[in-house]
């Protein structure tokens, strides 16, 4: 049932939902019973809204009247009595709260999966804990540095702007192909829907679970062009293509060895039984959730790029079962081109909404905020959504609000001592907008971030 408001209105109707069944929720039935200052909604409310400061700077602009401020230790406590998956409830509710719809083309959903790393402070016990080699001996003798981080798998939909789904993994153990079937077969859209998924997620079984999407269900995977990549696709000639293609695949090992000199076929090592009792480490099994035998069809669309730093020529090539008519080379440029939002976004949800910084280091609490700084990114993206913002033919660009300034607005509205009309952001919002400027071409720092200890937080 879409329940009509502005997007903090539908948030503060999902939230009162969810505290009238709050025993569903809590570890112990008797959590939340008892009438205090620091009740169930208060606790929601106030860690949905915390940014990426220290612990007691967030109490300070939660509860500015010190007579009713609560200290990080009681609000830690509360939190406690939660369990870990009422914040993906509210994340869940909140979506289907959702009754604007754009459509890409006027028709299609258009969606795409990413993963994204969080650091969090080191905790030998963590299920997040990692150990990486680093070159440099410390003095205990070990020639690694342990840390924590978490991988987070997401599902965003681009033409809405909002996070539709989120799978946690430990960064070590994360397996991104995995998580995005998952995410598949929970997508449930009211309309055609388009998947856009970077190098990474290519490789047959994610194609043909691709294939076997619902009638309505299409996907766009970037796939290597040169060398390492699928033997057929490395010898296209460097021109612009577009063909169909079909790969015979098997996981039977003897067959692949008997047949593959006088047959084009690729094995899938993925055994159903091993007769080997002790395996290299080195071992890696592949995925594969068909038949032993299967002919793998999709369309392969080769195109060229431009490089702006070497100049050199640069190939890329798309697998999609997208109709060639509605979608030629050109449009499939464009489609693929909008993929980049979700990196934007990864920026927006990190570093305007704080999620690159944890208030604590326990692994329940960690997932708590990184969903809350979800349902609050899709918050903030709702609310520009239905705010039209005046152009003039006198400027250069196109002026959009500015999400960061947004989400400063938003945590104002919500916050716990504000009693304007909710209505009224909107109008506030027109006074914070930036230009649209396309084709930058940035080069990416990829300086590896570690995590920020509590006691060295910006004020």
């Amino acid at each position: 049932m879409h329940k009509k408001g502005t997007a903090l209105e539908q948030l503060n109707d999902v939230i009162a939902d969810t505290v009238a069944d709050i025993s569903k929720f809590t570890k112990k039935p008797g959590d939340f019973s008892r009438k205090r200052k620091l009740d169930a909604a208060t606790t929601i409310k106030v860690t949905l809204n915390m940014e990426g400061q220290s612990l007691n700077t967030e109490m300070i602009h939660a509860f500015p009247d010190m007579d009713d401020r609560m200290t990080a230790s009681a609000y830690e406590q509360q939190k406690a009595k939660l369990s870990p998956g009422l914040f993906m409830h509210i994340f869940n509710e909140y979506n289907k709260t959702s009754y604007r719809r754009n459509l890409f083309n006027g028709k299609y959903e258009l969606y795409a999966t990413d993963g994204s790393d969080f650091n969090m402070p080191y905790q030998s016990k963590s299920k997040y804990a990692c150990k990486a080699p680093t070159g440099r001996p410390r003095k205990d003798g070990e020639t690694y540095k342990p840390f924590s981080q978490l991988h987070a798998n997401l599902l965003y939909n681009i033409t809405d702007r909002t996070y539709r789904d989120i799978i946690i993994q430990p960064k070590a153990r994360a397996d991104e192909r995995g998580a995005a079937i998952e995410m598949f077969e929970r997508l449930h859209p009211e309309n055609p829907y388009i998947v856009l998924m970077d190098r990474g997620y290519d490789g047959f079984n994610m194609i043909e679970h691709g294939n076997r999407l619902n009638d309505d269900g299409y996907y766009v995977i970037r796939t290597k062009a040169g060398y390492g990549g699928i033997k057929e696709i490395y010898e296209l000639p460097d021109k612009e293509c577009d063909v169909e293609m079909t790969f015979k695949v098997t996981t039977s090992g003897q067959y692949y060895l008997q047949n593959k000199d006088s047959e084009n076929i690729h094995l899938i090592n993925a055994p159903k039984n091993t007769h080997k009792k002790y395996l290299s480490p080195n071992t890696r099994y592949q995925r594969w959730d068909f038949k032993q035998f299967e002919s793998i069809k999709c369309r392969v669309v080769k195109f060229k790029i431009n490089e702006p730093d070497t100049g050199k020529e640069e190939w890329e090539v798309l697998l999609t079962n997208l109709n060639r008519f509605e979608f030629p080379i050109r449009k499939m440029k464009e489609l693929y081109h909008m993929r980049w939002d979700i990196e934007t976004s990864f920026r927006e949800l990190k570093y305007a909404l704080g999620a690159v910084q944890f208030h604590s280091r326990k692994d329940d609490f960690v997932e708590m905020e990184l969903i809350a700084h979800l349902i609050m990114f899709n918050v903030v993206s709702r609310t520009i959504n239905v705010v039209y913002v005046p152009q003039s033919n006198e400027k250069k660009y196109r002026y959009v609000v500015s999400f960061k300034d947004a989400a400063t607005l938003v945590r104002k509205y919500f916050s716990l001592h504000s009693h304007e009309p909710l209505h009224q952001i909107y109008a506030e919002l027109l006074a914070f907008t930036r230009p649209v400027i396309s084709g930058r071409a940035d080069k990416r720092n990829m300086k590896a971030k570690s995590a920020v200890w509590f006691v060295y937080r910006v004020a």
